[in-house]
């Protein structure tokens, strides 16, 4: 692909859209960005960067005219393909790719392990990555964790391994993407908002493996109904996981609470389930996964023990931040959705003082409503969700909550609240858009005002 004197549309100049406009800089290409949002609603640097990538940069609004000059636009993964000036592009026949797209047409490794699904991503990427890097010498894990994709391609090799976390929204924008191994956790109501329906969410995730072939692998939950229903339209060869037995010919199973794999007509015994250090059923479950994600690269059975027995999890997801008077608390910003948030409830055993509620997705809160009445011993609701899941509450007549006007407020009441072995957990069962930057900055707020009661 030559971009060397071509003009760009670069759409959407946050984190993935100013890699892809400093990627096509150096390449040669005429850059024009925009966004949205002010210009002075930026930060310094993120402008600065802008300024330095693009060769002409429009905020909150941009002439139409400007698609009759471009021969490509590449789209942030936040922009909805429904924008105008999306759009116009289809009807003048311009194509619209992702920053997953274009990096993928200058990659010069096919070894890609990509992973979806509305939860659990992060840390099965993760563990991938753990495993593969104790065998493999380059291993990148990037995409929608860490840096960008396209800021990692430069450097590659033909022999790099690449793990990438990988959204619906990005997968909305490919067009030749075909890792190697496609992964699809699981699928549960999630980003409604702009997906607008389950059946359109389920056929962005479906694209993970659309242009795999026989020499590649699909990796798919059985214990999912809905990833399980996609079993028979997967491309490649399919490996399934699953916390029980079954007669798949590539398969990571539990039996006797023992995890086993069997590939490639072998089956192995790899270790006992709770041998594996981060708690949890949901993570038994990302466990599985990881496994299945790297058969196809030759892991051998002590690696992934060894990973699996060592691995402490990730930042932002039931992550242990400290204990205050015999109180502990945990930090799950990353759950963003209803179904995260219920995995996080359910991790725990003492009593539970939970911190909810953000932006609105378009999800019912009526199932969580239900298990916050039988697991939660009082919640704390904020942000733009809150009156939303009060009135769930309160349906089903649960009357302890309180509705707070931001964090700060929500982790200082709760420290009041609570008493020695109770659990203070942030699980917003919603996206942070409302109130943070991204759930990343969510947590870390949460994480300072849970270390400023120390002192």
């Amino acid at each position: 692909m030559d971009l060397k004197g071509k003009s760009v549309l670069v759409v959407g100049l946050g984190k993935s859209g100013l890699a892809s406009a400093n990627f096509l800089k150096k390449q040669g290409a005429f850059v024009i960005g925009f966004d949205e949002k002010a210009e002075d609603q930026f930060k310094k640097e993120d402008r600065n960067c802008a300024e330095e990538s693009c060769d002409e940069i429009y905020y909150c609004e941009i002439p139409d005219e400007v698609i009759d000059k471009v021969q490509l636009v590449v789209v942030s993964p936040g922009v909805p393909l429904s924008k105008r000036i999306v759009v116009l592009a289809h009807k003048k026949g311009v194509e619209v790719i992702g920053e997953i797209e274009l990096a993928y047409r200058f990659c010069k490794s096919k070894n890609i392990v990509a992973i979806t699904g509305t939860n659990g991503k992060t840390t099965t990427t993760t563990l991938v990555g753990e495993i593969l890097k104790k065998q493999h010498k380059d291993v990148v894990v990037c995409g929608n964790i860490g840096l960008p994709f396209i800021d990692t391609v430069e450097t590659s090799s033909e022999n790099t391994i690449f793990v990438l976390e990988i959204s619906s929204f990005q997968l909305e924008t490919i067009k030749y993407f075909k890792p190697m191994v496609g992964c699809i956790l699981n699928i549960t109501p999630d980003h409604l908002n702009r997906h607008m329906t389950m059946e359109n969410y389920i056929k962005a995730k479906m694209r993970i493996f659309e242009n795999i072939d026989e020499t590649g692998y699909t990796v798919l939950n059985y214990d999912n109904s809905v990833t399980r229903d996609l079993i028979g339209l997967a491309k490649g060869n399919v490996i399934v996981f699953s916390k029980n037995k079954n007669q798949f010919k590539n398969v990571v199973f539990i039996e006797e609470n023992k995890i086993y794999f069997t590939f490639e007509g072998k089956t192995q015994e790899v270790m006992r389930k709770d041998e594996i250090f981060i708690p949890g059923e949901h993570n038994l479950e990302n466990a599985l996964a990881a496994i299945a994600c790297t058969l196809p690269f030759g892991v051998t059975k002590d690696t992934i023990e060894y990973v699996l027995k060592n691995f402490k999890g990730v930042e932002h997801r039931i992550e242990f931040v400290t204990e205050i008077n015999g109180i502990k608390f945990y930090n799950d910003s990353k759950g963003t959705n209803t179904d995260a948030a219920e995995k996080a409830i359910s991790a725990f055993e003492s009593p539970i003082i939970l911190i909810a509620g953000g932006y609105d997705k378009g999800e019912s809160f009526e199932r969580f409503a239900g298990l916050i009445a039988k697991k939660v011993k009082k919640v704390f609701l904020l942000g733009q969700t809150k009156q939303k899941i009060a009135s769930e509450l309160e349906k089903i007549g649960y009357r302890n909550f309180e509705l707070v006007s931001n964090l700060k407020e929500a982790v200082e009441k709760s420290f009041e609240y609570a008493k020695s072995g109770d659990v203070v957990l942030l699980s917003p069962a919603c996206a942070s858009w409302d109130m943070f930057e991204n759930y990343e900055q969510r947590g870390k707020m949460f994480k300072e005002y849970v270390n400023k009661l120390l002192t």
